[in-house]
């Protein structure tokens, strides 16, 4: 099969831009620094990293300057700096040869033989970084939350986390779950939104994480107010519904009414 090229969009890089950021794998020198304008959806200064289009994420093989690339991706834009370094040191001793950065906070790797590209995702996988554009990590913006962020009211990753396990099948849009109402890590408004307060983790429908909540549960339990939205989704959308158009028709007031009644279900 052909790869896709990659080109680039409003404030990105041209993956194949000799003159883009990178770092020598075997000198772990930095080549030419450029100004990095932030990426469509996102704010400047936040290290968070909002959701990207599945198209525009450089995640798996790509032709890149007339090589193949491996992209990875971090998850919720952000990863442990002792992974980041092990998946360095074991593509290093692969062969690879360049390290790149790209949009969707995804580093390129280049320069490894072909027959290191799959070690080298399988490791990046069992390190728990993104490697298929189908993780539904993809569809979740998601800031560091508690204890990371003295902001954070909830525990945004850990959150993120369980929804992505128990209902992937049903996020086919964009699922913002922040620690507090500044909503670093998606600006814009989403589906969906799980915010933190002083009430717990408050579901805001088809807005920014700055609206006010159609329903509340306790933090700690956000997951499973979720997995009864879902659920709902699953048993009404029509066939051939997109899981989006399916909430867009059920209306905030009954998915408030989902993601609330699993807190009533539990003290029964």
């Amino acid at each position: 099969s052909v790869l896709p090229d990659i080109s680039p969009s409003r404030g990105e890089i041209a993956l194949g831009e000799p003159r883009s950021p990178t770092v020598d794998a075997a000198r772990g020198e930095p080549a030419v620094k450029l100004p990095i304008s932030p990426l469509e959806g996102e704010m400047s200064g936040r290290t968070e990293g909002g959701a990207v289009e599945h198209s525009r994420r450089p995640i798996g093989f790509f032709n890149v300057s007339h090589a193949t690339a491996l992209g990875i991706a971090l998850p919720y834009g952000s990863m442990p700096a002792e992974k980041i370094i092990a998946l360095a040191q074991h593509a290093l001793a692969l062969g690879t040869s360049e390290i790149r950065l790209a949009p969707g906070r995804a580093l390129l790797f280049l320069g490894q033989p072909p027959a290191a590209n799959q070690p080298l995702q399988h490791t990046a996988t069992a390190l728990g970084f993104v490697t298929a554009p189908t993780d539904p990590r993809t569809r979740i913006a998601a800031c560091p939350g508690t204890p990371a962020c003295a902001s954070g009211r909830i525990a945004t990753r850990d959150i993120a986390e369980t929804i992505a396990t128990e209902n992937a099948d049903i996020l086919d849009f964009t699922l913002h779950i922040s620690g507090c109402a500044k909503g670093c890590a998606h600006p814009g408004p989403t589906a969906l939104a799980i915010v933190g307060g002083e009430n717990g983790a408050g579901l805001v429908v088809n807005a920014t994480a700055k609206a006010l909540p159609a329903g509340y549960r306790p933090g700690y339990d956000a997951a499973r107010g979720i997995g009864r939205v879902a659920a709902m989704i699953r048993s009404a959308r029509y066939q051939g519904e997109t899981a989006a158009a399916c909430l867009t028709r059920l209306g905030p007031a009954g998915i408030a009414e989902a993601y609330r009644q699993a807190q009533t279900e539990k003290r029964k």
